[in-house]
């Protein structure tokens, strides 16, 4: 059946899974700053509004992919008025497990259900409608708005309770963080040794040192020579001081993930803040003078 539904912040992710809701029959009242992605939505089939709050006005869900908490806080608190009793407030930003908790209970104050539903699988993923949603948040309300999910997602998982969503997005986060890290030492080491990357490359994804990251992501981002940004440095520094803050007060100590957020905070001081994540990388590759291209990417 189709619902009336509204999408606030549509960057990467968002503008791309306006187009699924679009394509499913749904009426989608768009709104964002950038009026080029707001044309671009039009164009697939939504309609503008002028606001976050008009845009929110008469919608059964109401989506937010935005990219910080305090614009998520300013948000919420804009919509909150115009949003109906039993709407449901889906949250898609990747924001801190707190501030997620704490506009479930304002939204719940007002008759609105809030959801945190972080999602991963980037660019492609958004595109491809495979997108993986980890939700926090009332079951009740997941279910209202599941075939919507379902639209654009190949898995969605309630994890818990409100805040849930957001501590899974994080720790999926750090531990993507990591694995750049650790590769790009490896591979940096490995080449400047004088192996040839495209041969360590498919040595190591048939091995125990495989992962996403080394068979997916970086064939299409780090290893090619343009070095597209899917998703950008300052976004995951931005997610690992999340994660920092929010585990802070706990019992776990952190070395990795300290060490690891200061390696993004040094490729931020070089200017890489709006390059891909795993520009990263290009901090081992200027101490050994190698450029992580391979042959296959390069053709």
């Amino acid at each position: 059946m189709s619902a009336t539904v509204a999408f606030v912040g549509l960057g990467n992710i968002g503008g791309r899974v306006v187009a699924h809701l679009v394509k499913a029959g749904h009426d989608v009242a768009v709104f964002d700053l950038n009026t080029a992605a707001v044309a671009s939505a039009v164009e697939a089939g939504a309609r503008p509004a002028e606001s976050a709050a008009t845009a929110a006005a008469g919608a059964e869900a109401i989506f937010l992919s935005l990219p910080t908490p305090a614009i998520v806080e300013a948000v919420v608190g804009e919509i909150l008025p115009y949003a109906g009793k039993g709407a449901v407030i889906v949250d898609h930003s990747t924001i801190d497990p707190d501030t997620s908790r704490t506009l479930a209970a304002t939204a719940s104050g007002v008759g609105v259900s809030f959801l945190d539903a972080p999602v991963s699988g980037g660019v492609q993923g958004a595109e491809a409608g495979t997108l993986a949603i980890m939700v926090g948040g009332d079951e009740a309300a997941l279910d209202k708005v599941r075939p919507l999910l379902d639209t654009y997602a190949g898995s969605v998982v309630r994890v818990g309770d409100s805040g849930s969503g957001q501590v899974v997005k994080l720790a999926n986060n750090l531990i993507t963080a990591i694995n750049i890290a650790a590769l790009g030492e490896a591979l940096t080491t490995t080449v400047s040794q004088g192996v040839d990357l495209d041969t360590a490359v498919s040595v190591l994804t048939r091995s125990s040192a495989n992962s996403n990251v080394l068979s997916n992501y970086f064939p299409r981002t780090l290893f090619t020579a343009e070095r597209p940004t899917g998703f950008a440095l300052d976004f995951m520094h931005k997610d690992l001081g999340l994660f920092l803050a929010s585990a802070a007060s706990g019992p776990v100590p952190l070395p990795l993930s300290n060490a690891v957020r200061d390696l993004f905070s040094i490729g931020r001081r070089l200017g890489r803040g709006g390059k891909d994540f795993t520009s990263v990388v290009e901090f081992y590759e200027d101490f050994a003078g190698v450029r992580l291209q391979t042959e296959e990417t390069s053709k």
